[in-house]
């Protein structure tokens, strides 16, 4: 009797130190740049969905920026045998210097818990649900929403939100031969919502910036991008009479990747042109 007494205390100890551990379903859903807070586990509790979308909130909670895309959102838990004390804004910090180490930044006007990083070629908003008010945090969640950068469609709204919490947007819809500077026919719609967002804010000027990859000389790529960002800027002002003295055309080459160069698709995110609140 008193060994089937230990053989179930023993199994319940088990099962209650299984539930302790992290569910490996919902770690296949978290980012490798994140580990798991020491002396916290994943829980049961995740989420995922090919498509859906999130309200990020910025300007210190008087607006939102609405993303689509890939949905994921995993919570963590403290483990009931860890004594350690650890803060909200401990874990926040935690998790800032992951994404900086990957090339994330805090997204603008946010109170420091909303994230944009690029990752394989996509780019990722984060949320980091950690309770900053808390002195001993027993529970944290991470929010994401997996967004397509090079989507060919940018509404004026999408640049308008964009610059509202970033300053700048980056636009893959606008294409150029190789090594040439010619505006191709099918950049029309995405230069034509650039001039819907300055004609509906008129009070803003841009700049309009060339990007190249890193194949071939430097020097040659450096006058490209200027030449790039020119020929959207006066393409803007003779079509769309939008004014000369907003826009300014220039560009920065291969010294402001957005990715690495190594891949083809790297380069292909690298290749852009991006409009910058001045």
């Amino acid at each position: 009797m008193k060994k089937a007494i230990l053989s179930l205390f023993m199994i319940s100890v088990s099962l209650y130190a299984l539930a302790q551990n992290d569910n490996p379903d919902c770690l296949e859903k978290t980012f490798k740049f994140f580990t798991v807070f020491d002396g916290f586990y994943l829980t049961d509790y995740c989420k995922y969905a090919e498509f859906g979308s999130y309200e990020f909130i910025v300007d210190r909670g008087a607006s939102a920026i609405k993303k689509e895309g890939v949905y994921r959102e995993v919570w963590f838990h403290k483990k009931d045998d860890n004594n350690r004390v650890v803060s909200g804004l401990q874990i926040l910090k935690n998790h800032v210097n992951a994404l900086k180490a990957v090339g994330g930044e805090v997204v603008k006007e946010s109170d420091g818990s909303v994230f944009k990083t690029t990752s394989n070629g996509k780019e990722l908003w984060i949320y980091v649900n950690a309770n900053t008010n808390s002195t001993d945090l027993d529970n944290y969640g991470i929010i994401s929403i997996e967004v397509d950068v090079m989507k060919q469609e940018v509404s004026a709204l999408d640049i308008k939100e964009s610059i509202a919490s970033q300053g700048k947007i980056a636009l893959y819809g606008i294409l150029f031969d190789t090594g040439k500077s010619d505006i191709k026919p099918e950049s029309e719609k995405a230069i034509s919502s650039i001039a819907t967002y300055l004609n509906e804010n008129p009070g803003v000027n841009v700049y309009i910036v060339g990007h190249t990859d890193n194949v071939g000389n430097y020097d040659m790529n450096q006058k490209l991008s200027k030449s790039r960002g020119e020929s959207v800027k006066n393409y803007l002002v003779t079509k769309y009479n939008i004014l000369a003295t907003r826009l300014t055309g220039d560009g920065v080459g291969p010294v402001c990747p957005v990715t690495t160069n190594d891949t083809e698709e790297g380069k292909a995110l690298n290749r852009r042109v991006e409009i910058v609140k001045k």
